[in-house]
């Protein structure tokens, strides 16, 4: 576990947590949170079983971070046939904030432009709920990486630069595509534009073409982007994975349905996606076989965000319910 190397600012984050009392944490309600702590500076991620459309207004209330000027509600519209969040789930958030439900275009079907990428949208009922915009539909913006390992920019789209508060909800995905969905790749890979995901993948060679670097590298370069989207949009982001309807559909041993298990949500990008990968990867029959799906879906990312000074890997876990 990487304990370390958290940023500065992680302290007066956790100094805003402190009303969430030691009385009220949810650690019990599952087995295996090996990142879960006591220790009251350790951001908190807040947890409520309510999986709903006004369970997700109260815990990105009881976050206590009001949104500022124009909201976006950074959320995937996916591909065709592929799992996303019921958008009437995300209705009540949109009505409170205003916001505006945001996406970058994709290397994959369907999501290539932004004409197609908005019917995909429609289709999938989230232009229904709130208005939609598609960030690179009209050109590109560059974020600037800090002292990265392997990336000198974190490429979006220039509808970025319109909006003043960042709500990142995910559908928390841990076993579908090889490497886990979470709030992380919807800062990064998500949040790029095209040639921004083959910036990404490729750990800062080439914007032109999908070329992957090697696994660790790519992680390095992945923890990159975090950093500079947490840097660009500074103390204007909120986190929020929803793990709901978690059926798994990949080739992983021992895996079953879980159904609506919670949400969570948190200031800080690392903890809240640790915290969702110790709840689901957690549920597995033995520590061998966690392993084995952790390994297979490359959940070491937290460990590299943190070192970036992105996060936590450690948290609390309270429950709001």
């Amino acid at each position: 576990m990487m304990k370390n190397g958290i940023a500065a600012g992680l302290a007066a984050f956790a100094a805003a947590l402190v009303t969430f009392s030691a009385g009220t944490c949810a650690a019990d309600e599952f087995d295996n949170l090996t990142y879960r702590v006591d220790d009251e500076k350790a951001p908190a991620v807040l947890m409520t079983r309510d999986v709903s459309s006004e369970g997700l207004v109260k815990i990105y209330e009881a976050l206590g971070r009001a949104p500022r000027g124009k909201v976006g509600i950074k959320i995937t519209f996916e591909s065709p046939g592929g799992p996303y969040l019921p958008p009437e789930l995300l209705r009540g958030l949109a009505e409170k904030t205003n916001g505006t439900f945001i996406d970058s275009n994709a290397l994959s079907a369907r999501r290539t432009n932004a004409e197609e990428h908005r019917a995909l949208a429609a289709e999938h009922g989230f232009t229904a709920v709130a208005p939609v915009d598609i960030l690179d539909a009209e050109g590109e913006i560059d974020m600037p990486v800090t002292n990265g390992k392997r990336l000198k920019f974190h490429r979006t789209g220039s509808h970025f630069d319109d909006y003043d508060s960042v709500i990142s909800v995910v559908r928390f995905k841990p076993h579908h595509i090889q490497k886990y969905g979470g709030t992380l790749k919807n800062m990064t890979i998500c949040l790029a534009s095209p040639s921004g995901k083959c910036n990404i993948h490729s750990a800062g060679e080439t914007a032109e073409y999908y070329s992957p670097a090697p696994l660790d590298i790519q992680l390095e370069s992945f923890a990159d982007a975090v950093k500079a989207a947490l840097d660009y949009k500074k103390d204007a982001w909120v986190f929020i994975n929803v793990l709901c309807a978690t059926e798994p559909d990949d080739d992983c041993e021992g895996t079953k349905p879980f159904g609506d298990l919670c949400i969570l949500a948190s200031l800080d990008p690392v903890a809240v996606d640790q915290a969702a990968i110790d709840i689901t990867f957690g549920m597995a029959g033995t520590e061998e076989l966690r392993r084995a799906w952790e390994d297979y879906h490359e959940t070491a990312l937290p460990e590299y965000a943190e070192a970036a000074g992105a996060g936590s890997n450690e948290y609390r876990l309270v429950s709001i319910d």
